[in-house]
């Protein structure tokens, strides 16, 4: 293998929990889309049931995917300052997991259409309980994968040094 493929590699390896917490937050936003949508064609406030749940369930797991890896730097720190940005980047994913998927429907308005429709996540108590359970899972395993990889371990599925 080239040098360049090692350093490739080892960028992988190095990052491998940015792309668990980008699997977890398109998880993430499926259900609370999927969430959000239910609540909404039953009956809820606004909407009546404009958006089918499977649909607002693989935009928000595709929107959560990419802001899931943008985002993935802010989750899994320890201590009080590492849940005050988990919260505070958690509360930034919808409305950026809607903007991309709205761009990804009609770039330009469903950029802002996107966005603002995720704002329906803290509006029912239903959405905002699957939004907190996966902000409180996601950080949490972060946590777990970073102070791994940071002592010296790997993670599942990126090879030890010893096999490189």
């Amino acid at each position: 293998m080239s040098n360049d493929g090692k350093q490739q590699q080892g960028w992988f390896q190095r990052n491998a929990w940015r792309f668990v917490v980008a699997a977890e937050s398109a998880a993430a936003g499926t259900l609370v889309a999927f969430t959000v949508a239910m609540m909404l064609k039953n009956g809820g406030s606004g909407g009546g049931g404009a958006v089918e749940p499977y649909i607002a369930a693989l935009l928000g797991g595709g929107g959560g995917l990419v802001g899931g890896f943008c985002l993935s730097s802010w989750y899994g720190r320890p201590g009080r300052y590492g849940w005050a940005y988990a919260i505070l980047f958690s509360l930034v994913a919808p409305p950026l997991a809607g903007a991309i998927a709205g761009s990804c429907l009609l770039p330009g308005v469903g950029t802002a259409v996107g966005a603002g429709m995720a704002l329906w996540t803290f509006y029912y108590p239903q959405s905002i309980a699957v939004w907190a359970a996966c902000l409180i899972a996601i950080h949490l395993h972060t946590r777990r994968l970073r102070a791994r990889q940071f002592s010296g371990g790997h993670l599942a599925g990126a090879a030890p040094k010893h096999c490189l």
